[in-house]
């Protein structure tokens, strides 16, 4: 058995590591489950610095308690991936605090193999991958520290030396085993920050674009059909209420009409957003597994987004462009008696022009002679005709300030129109070739619908900003200030300065090729890549594979047996285990004190030197002030001096 005091340090950096990634998944445990996370935290500590004493089975099972209650309470059954692992990680950290022994403290290193990679359920990116091969390090060590009495600094050399032999072999096996797919799809986390919403009331929203996370990246092909502004359509928002824009009926029905390809195919690489909708130009069809096109030709799945997706997009142009009596009343409904200013400011319009070119540019010289504002910060409207307040009182705001404004008008003097939201434009990245889209890029606009020609994109906001066309939202100067400080601690917040947006790009970057080769290398990309590397041979390559990575287990098994007793030891064991063996038994299973008095019958005219040296000894090994290094001296010195007389 060992002591407690031994085990201390070795399981407090476990319950560290524990709060640690508590806090990184605040988002998703929440902040109820995290504060009990750090308070457990905080109790290992006490226990630690002596301050309160260690807690007993009973303590322990009420505290198991309470972090189940808490979860059940602050995270519930609606999200179960949050829920299991939130207790995994709870009953780890329990077991850190009643742990006693070796094999106790033992049993949670090892479960931390499990609990540290779920970290991946929540985020994929390069530096979360990063991340957790620095706790699976760690951990190795720890084992190490636990088990030999290996210090954590000699610990940590070896771990990461495994680490690094492990990892060639790692890549090797990603490409050459074969790649099969799920048996079934593990849902994804929940709560995840989208810039989208299925309702939208942007007269109750006050502030704009604080996320500055990766919604998604598009490899275009370098043609004149694929240039600026990008619209990425995304939800189709049909229906009205008085207050919100709500998603259509339709946004997963798929497309039934007759459509044509009219354009060159692109990429999309799709981060894990727990919805089902996609990204896509104009209309679209997509050849990938999965991928479906509904009635108005933006792309859905059935299932949920979970992990990162690439899929291929092909534009296309929809035959049937009539407008049927249900499809008419729904795109021009309004409730009665709401914004009268508005719907006559639109029926006078309606009456002094031909057509709805006329009508739009009558709405345009309105927002232009009563200058408008873009801002990323408006007052909120919280009454009844909020569009009549935002045209002649406010007159500042946002993406979908303007959009449901002209929308509303154009309703108001029947025409079919619909709200539209998705992303504008995104970060062009030259060296690579591809655009980075993130949550602030979201953006509103409308469609329209005339006779006998079809549906027409309308952003009124372009009359106001036109630079936000352009580009990303993070390059229009004249909202830098909220644009930054909506951001807060983010590299994103300072890209002003040269050396902190050469390090955000470089990161954007590593995790474009993570992303792309690593966690989208599907069947298809290892077929291509191992016919390009080995011609006709390659399908042998999967089989063969299997057969060298059996193999190579058998032999690292018997590698590992022949060296397991070759691991590196404190110079103080070394020494300690050779004197022991003088004797001819296995004293150095025994206590210090009873080796001690076994060595000292056996060569009593070395006592004063076994004496000395047995109290360096355990000063090293089991007391928390080190030797200094005049007694490290002393204790190598006298355990050659011992060795040498005793052989004698």
């Amino acid at each position: 058995m060992t002591s407690d005091k031994l085990l201390e340090p070795q399981t407090l950096l476990t319950t560290l590591l524990y709060g640690l990634v508590s806090i990184l998944l605040l988002n998703s445990f929440g902040l109820v489950f995290t504060c009990a996370m750090l308070l457990i935290v905080l109790f290992k500590l006490a226990i630690y610095k002596k301050l309160v004493k260690g807690p007993s089975e009973k303590m322990i099972n009420l505290l198991a308690f309470t972090i189940i209650l808490v979860v059940f309470v602050a995270i519930g059954f609606a999200n179960l991936v949050e829920m299991f692992v939130s207790l995994l990680l709870g009953a780890c950290a329990l077991k850190t605090i009643q742990a006693k022994t070796k094999k106790q403290a033992m049993s949670v290193q090892l479960l931390n193999f499990f609990v540290y990679p779920c970290f991946f359920i929540f985020s994929q990116n390069v530096l979360s991958l990063l991340f957790v091969l620095a706790l699976l390090v760690i951990n190795l060590a720890q084992m190490l520290w636990i088990e030999h009495d290996i210090e954590l600094r000699s610990a940590m050399k070896q771990a990461t030396k495994h680490l690094l032999l492990a990892l060639p072999l790692a890549a090797i096996m990603v490409v050459l085993l074969p790649k099969v797919s799920p048996f079934w799809q593990l849902p994804g986390a929940k709560k995840t920050q989208t810039g989208l919403s299925e309702d939208i009331d942007p007269f109750e929203i006050s502030e704009l674009s604080r996320s500055d996370e990766l919604v998604f990246r598009a490899i275009l092909p370098d043609s004149a059909q694929m240039k600026p502004p990008f619209y990425w359509r995304t939800l189709i928002h049909d229906k009205f209420d008085g207050k919100r824009w709500r998603v259509s009926a339709h946004h997963d029905v798929p497309l039934q009409a007759p459509y044509r390809a009219v354009g060159a195919s692109y990429t999309v690489i799709a981060r894990p957003s727990g919805k089902t909708w996609l990204y896509n130009l104009g209309q679209a069809k997509s050849a990938t597994r999965g991928v479906n096109t509904n009635h108005f030709g933006t792309l859905f799945m059935q299932n949920h987004l979970s992990s990162s997706m690439e899929y291929q997009v092909t534009p296309i142009h929809v035959s049937g462009i009539g407008l049927v009596n249900w499809q008419y009343r729904l795109n021009t409904a309004l409730p009665e008696e709401i914004n009268p200013l508005a719907t006559a400011m639109a029926m006078r319009w309606d009456n002094t022009t031909d057509n709805t070119a006329d009508f739009i540019k009558q709405m345009k010289q309105y927002f232009i002679e009563h200058r408008f504002s873009y801002s990323l910060m408006p007052a909120t409207i919280s009454d009844r005709d909020s569009i009549d307040t935002f045209l002649t009182e406010t007159r500042e705001g946002f993406c979908g300030h303007y959009a449901a404004s002209a929308a509303f008008m154009m309703r108001a003097a029947g025409i079919p129109a619909r709200l539209v939201s998705g992303y504008l434009g995104g970060e062009y990245n030259e060296e690579r070739g591809y655009y980075s889209v993130y949550q602030y890029d979201a953006h509103a606009w409308v469609e329209y619908y005339v006779p006998q020609q079809g549906w027409y994109r309308l952003d009124p906001t372009a009359w106001v900003a036109p630079d936000r066309l352009i580009g990303s939202l993070s390059e229009l100067t004249e909202v830098e200030d909220e644009f930054k400080d909506n951001l807060g601690l983010s590299l994103m917040s300072y890209s002003n300065l040269a050396l902190v947006n050469w390090v955000r790009l470089q990161i954007e970057q590593l995790d474009y090729q993570w992303t792309r080769w690593v966690l989208n290398f599907d069947h298809q990309k290892q077929s291509r890549l191992l016919r390009d590397l080995f011609g006709q041979y390659h399908r042998l390559l999967p089989a063969l594979s299997v057969f060298l990575l059996l193999i190579a287990i058998f032999i690292a098994r018997f590698w590992y047996l022949q060296r397991k007793q070759l691991i590196k030891l404190p110079e103080a064991v070394k020494l300690h285990q050779a004197i022991c063996r003088l004797a001819g038994e296995e004293l150095h299973k025994l206590t210090p004190s009873q080796a001690l008095f076994t060595l000292k019958s056996q060569y009593p005219g070395l006592s004063q030197e076994l004496e000395e040296f047995n109290q360096y000894f355990v000063k090293s090994r089991f007391s928390r002030a080190q030797l200094t290094k005049a007694e490290a001296t002393r204790m190598k010195a006298l355990g050659r001096l011992i060795i040498k007389k005793a052989k004698k």
